[in-house]
């Protein structure tokens, strides 16, 4: 496993600067270089914006008394774009933006919650828990009540 995983990040290093030489004979040196900058910088002011207002959507969630499950999965997927983001290179910079991009990370966000609700019998049980409060007519209602205090007493 160990060295698959090494095999796959050498051969994802040299896929990255292919494209980096790529781009430098296409477009020259400089203007590479400002374009990895660039898309990093833009990236990462995406990044905190997508950040915050997925983190503002999970506290009204929360407020309201449903899980949060899409906003926290959209907070990891941010989380993972901003890393690529960071890191130099075009491919790692296509990735990240493609992550910041809601309706690609909502296709990415359906693959990772089934692949957790696969592996996990708790994934499954708050997937199944969630999907149930909100469909209509389902979930838990709130009776308006009066509890009245009684006692026996004996003659």
């Amino acid at each position: 496993m160990l060295r698959s995983l090494a095999g796959y990040f050498l051969l994802f290093v040299i896929a990255e600067m292919a494209a980096l030489i790529l781009l430098g004979r296409a477009f020259g040196v400089l203007p590479t270089i400002l374009l990895v900058l660039g898309g990093g910088i833009a990236g990462a002011w995406l990044a905190r914006w997508q950040g915050l207002r997925s983190a503002m959507r999970a506290r009204e969630q929360m407020g309201a008394g449903v899980m949060p499950t899409k906003e926290m999965t959209d907070g990891l997927l941010i989380a993972v774009a901003a890393v690529l983001l960071i890191i130099p290179g075009v491919i790692t910079d296509v990735l990240g933006l493609a992550l910041l991009f809601p309706p690609t990370r909502a296709l990415l966000r359906h693959f990772v919650v089934g692949q957790l609700t696969r592996r996990s019998p708790l994934g499954r049980f708050t997937h199944e828990h969630e999907h149930h409060r909100r469909t209509p007519g389902g979930g838990d209602r709130i009776i308006d009540a009066r509890v009245i205090e009684t006692r026996v007493v004996e003659d």
